[in-house]
């Protein structure tokens, strides 16, 4: 079975004894950080340190293969920034000083060559400027309409959307930061706003619990 990640589809022919021949059906590449492991879009946040890994199937013979790591750039000679099965991801670190390119060579000096990219992405964020603020108190009725307002933003300038749950209820609302609902009883109710990008990184508020009372009413 092949691993997920970048997979070399060659294939190594190493000998583990005499006359016979065993060969490496794969090897993958993964990112890990805060313990999270990362084997599709290589995706890492920029404020937490991470790490870049290299598997091997069979796994028996990763100690047969040397790796290095390296950093190519269009119309530059690649850049050998370490070696073995992990390479470290320092907090804050830029796209420049990462690898892009894994090569794995065996005894006899044949070799495998992996591109890849790993993703910086920061998470959206969402002030904690919201309206209805906690324990606000909202006069109307059912037929009244509540504006329900947020203030988001992306570090990394990338498109995002939001989904707010009024009462419990999801409603997708894009990238809108505002919005009117009526059709509240009286009483106490929720809000919440949950904003995603397109990596799928998301922050939501706090759950908010406003009150909505008739015009009158003390």
């Amino acid at each position: 079975m092949l691993s997920a990640g970048i997979v070399l589809s060659a294939c190594f022919e190493i000998p583990s004894k005499p006359n016979e021949k065993e060969s490496v059906k794969s090897i993958s590449v993964y990112v890990k950080q805060d313990g999270v492991i990362d084997s599709t879009l290589l995706k890492i946040h920029p404020q937490d340190p991470a790490e870049i890994s290299v598997t091997v199937h069979p796994n028996e013979y990763s100690d047969e293969l040397e790796f290095n790591w390296y950093r190519e750039e269009d119309g530059r000679k690649a850049t050998r920034l370490g070696d073995g099965t992990k390479f470290h991801i320092n907090k804050n670190a830029s796209a420049s000083s990462l690898p892009n390119k894994l090569v794995a060579t065996d005894a006899e000096g044949n070799s495998l060559v992996s591109r890849f990219d790993i993703i910086i992405n920061s998470p959206p964020k969402i002030d904690s400027i919201i309206k209805p603020q906690p324990s606000d108190t909202l006069y109307g009725n059912e037929n009244t309409s509540f504006l329900f307002e947020w203030i988001s933003h992306d570090r990394d300038n990338e498109e995002f959307s939001h989904t707010i749950l009024l009462d419990g209820k999801a409603y997708a609302v894009g990238d809108f930061s505002s919005i009117r609902q009526s059709g509240f009883e009286k009483g106490e109710h929720t809000f919440q706003v949950i904003v995603i990008d397109n990596y799928g990184d998301s922050d939501s508020s706090e759950v908010i619990d406003f009150f909505v009372m008739n015009k009158g009413d003390k």
